[in-house]
């Protein structure tokens, strides 16, 4: 046999068709023997082929609720894995998930992405909502483990565990008509600020203040729409927009010059409240193709070299290492509202602010 870019060739029986077809002695033998060869190889290619035909074959399995609220999507996970007979009982790891319901929780749209890396084959799978909405349909693919590296993403059993603590009295909003849930899987540090942030836990909902930002954990993007949906589950808007953090976890930060401020703007709500007001749209927008710098409530034209240079090297900040465990700084921002300089005093081993003035 030898294979060339995978397309494997009976290497073999070439050789026996050009140089031994009319050998006369022992003919009949040494035929049987290259047909024989010729029926092993073909068997060889076939048998993987048809097998891996049956296994990548299409599947449907029906949903045990068909409302997001009602359900559970680990156990349809579990339900899915039991149909599949998949061995692997924790390592299949969630790559996407977006889902769309309608106001009373039912589902509009389904479609999950996992994979899983165990040897010799990673298989993927693509799990979809069939039309009638009762089932989903099971597309997985199969490849050498070779192939392919080993991905960053979380255990679907776990986030999957995590995303059936969202109830309706979470998301019901009388006004939207359709709610989607969008996310990766992944644990990701999350430092978003001036966003509705959420942290759902056994706890329930509770809104996560940009004070404790950055933290880790497993965002999911939820869109909720005052209009409809096309055939396909796509939202045209979105007329509320918040972020769901799921197992999150406060980081430790090590105090130290580079982090000084990080660690002051989460111990001062005034430190925090400033550096707000000086970054990103409240120093600048743009607006028809035209770049807008904000200073002392006067909005003026600029070019877009000017602009994206204020908004990359403003604030100015100065860090300065008075002793041990001591810093002192100064941050300065011509743009935006007055006062434009802030300054403060840290000390490390108590972590406290101190001497925080403003001008």
């Amino acid at each position: 046999m030898l294979e060339i870019n995978r397309v494997k060739m009976p290497l073999g029986f070439v050789v026996f068709l050009l140089f031994f077809r009319d050998i006369p002695t022992n003919s009949w033998a040494k035929k049987r023997a290259a047909y024989l060869g010729l029926i092993i190889f073909l068997l060889s290619v076939i048998i993987p082929f048809v097998e891996g035909e049956w296994y990548e074959r299409p599947r449907s399995v029906t949903l045990q609720e068909t409302n997001f609220y009602e359900g559970s999507l680990l156990e349809e996970w579990k339900k899915i894995k039991k149909e599949l007979e998949v061995e692997n009982e924790y390592g299949v790891k969630l790559t996407n998930f977006r889902v769309v319901i309608d106001k009373q929780g039912e589902y509009e749209v389904l479609d999950i992405s996992m994979v899983d890396e165990s040897h010799p084959y990673n298989v993927f799978y693509k799990i979809t909502l069939s039309r009638d909405g009762e089932a989903v349909r099971i597309n997985r693919s199969r490849y050498e483990a070779e192939q392919w590296g080993t991905s960053p993403y979380t255990e679907a059993d776990f986030v999957l565990t995590q995303f059936d603590l969202l109830t309706k009295s979470m998301l019901i909003d009388d006004g939207m008509n359709y709610y989607q849930l969008e996310s990766d899987g992944q644990r990701m540090g999350y430092a978003v600020r001036d966003r509705k942030n959420f942290r759902i836990d056994t706890a329930g909902k509770k809104e996560l203040q940009d004070s404790v930002l950055p933290v880790d954990g497993i965002v999911v993007d939820v869109c909720g729409t005052e209009g409809t949906i096309d055939e396909h589950g796509t939202l045209f808007e979105c007329d509320t927009y918040e972020h769901y953090l799921f197992d999150v976890m406060e980081r430790e930060v090590e105090l130290n010059s580079g982090t000084v401020l990080e660690v002051a703007r989460k111990i001062s709500p005034q430190i925090d409240q400033w550096l707000t007001e000086h970054i990103g749209e409240n120093i600048g927008s743009e607006k028809d193709g035209e770049f807008i710098l904000k200073k002392d409530g006067v909005e003026k034209s600029v070019s877009e070299q000017e602009y994206m240079k204020a908004l990359k090297e403003t604030p100015v900040v100065e860090i300065h290492e008075e002793g041990q465990d001591r810093w002192k700084v100064k941050v300065e921002n011509p743009y935006g509202e007055a006062p434009h300089i802030m300054e403060f005093e840290m000390t490390g081993i108590d972590q406290e602010v101190t001497k925080l003035h403003f001008r």
